[in-house]
């Protein structure tokens, strides 16, 4: 082993003899890049760019360029706020330069805000105007509303968007639950709760004094006023002037709102009314006088005593208060 490098090391010295002297050039010195992150940095758009979170500052102005306009990620939906480390952002977009740039930054968490407006108080309530006069009434309903529980602020984007307002719940009076969905062109970015009390005032039929049961209703003991509605139910509240005729179901309280389950149509035939049967054979119809056992309504089968045969037969009540025989009966 000495001796080789003993042979070596007079190979050296042959090579270069005394008095040559041998300079080492040292290679390109590598440009200052220096990056100064933001503790806090707000953008517009989806992406957030290198020149949106940091200030770089090096000699080249190309590279300066080249940086600054580099997406580094996808932003967070409007108003909102997401979180960057500075050095994931050195590993996958600055290492790749330390050949050519000593790089400088700061090791630290960055937080990156998109902007957004915000919907005004007014600007809801006009959204909430139009929905509700857009929804089918009955005539001379008046409906009046106010905001019961809504969001301490609802962010909008800054650029193109539509809010849309659609119910969330069943109930169409009284508390009503409402849905803001915030739209862009291609889906929803986000739905907001809205909760209202929307109170209904409409005309109805009210007893003017008590009425019995199986009384019809007409002027002397019903008429039309302006009630709030909100506790009723849509198929509880009918028009006032298709209650008229009808018969009270039960007896009926002055003052009281009269819905369609406390009436009923009156019979076409009542019991121990005389009626007429009639038979129809190939083309041929005969009448024949029978007595109602049963009150009956159009459609309905009840049951009617022949005056001819004295016998019990099963009918069905037509339209003009014949009676025709059901097969079988």
């Amino acid at each position: 082993m000495h001796y080789r490098a003993c042979l070596s090391l007079v190979s050296v010295l042959i090579a270069f003899p005394p008095g040559l002297s041998i300079a080492v050039t040292p290679g390109p010195a590598r440009a200052a890049l220096s990056v100064s992150f933001r503790d806090h940095a707000f953008v517009d758009g989806e992406t957030i760019r290198f020149g949106d979170v940091a200030r770089i500052i090096a000699g080249d102005e190309k590279a300066v360029s080249m940086l600054e306009n580099l997406e580094i990620a996808k932003s967070a939906g409007f108003g909102l706020t997401r979180m960057l480390d500075t050095e994931d952002l050195y590993r996958r977009f600055l290492k790749r330069h330390e050949s050519r740039y000593a790089i400088e930054y700061e090791r630290k968490t960055l937080r990156v805000t998109t902007r957004a407006g915000r919907l005004s108080r007014d600007s809801l309530a006009s959204l909430i105007d139009a929905f509700i006069a857009s929804r089918s009434s009955a005539e001379g309903e008046i409906r009046r509303w106010e905001i019961t529980r809504m969001p301490s602020e609802i962010m909008i984007p800054l650029g193109p968007h539509r809010l849309e307002l659609e119910y969330s719940g069943a109930r169409r009076k009284g508390k009503v639950d409402l849905n803001l969905a915030v739209r862009d062109e291609n889906r929803t970015l986000r739905n907001i709760p809205i909760n209202i009390n929307l109170r209904v005032e409409e005309p109805v039929l009210v007893a003017k004094k008590q009425i019995g049961r199986d009384t019809p209703l007409g002027a002397d003991n019903v008429s039309v006023e302006m009630r709030e509605t909100t506790q009723l139910n849509d198929a509880a509240v009918m028009e006032p002037e298709k209650m008229l005729g009808l018969l009270a179901r039960t007896t009926i309280a002055p003052g009281r709102i009269i819905t369609p389950r406390m009436v009923a149509m009156a019979p076409t035939v009542k019991r121990g009314q005389e009626a007429k049967i009639i038979y129809r054979t190939a083309g041929v119809s005969v009448t024949a006088d029978a007595v109602c056992r049963q009150d009956g309504m159009p459609g309905q089968i009840i049951t009617a005593k022949s005056l001819v045969s004295h016998r019990l037969v099963r009918v069905r009540v037509l339209e003009d208060g014949l009676l025709e025989p059901v097969p079988g009966g």
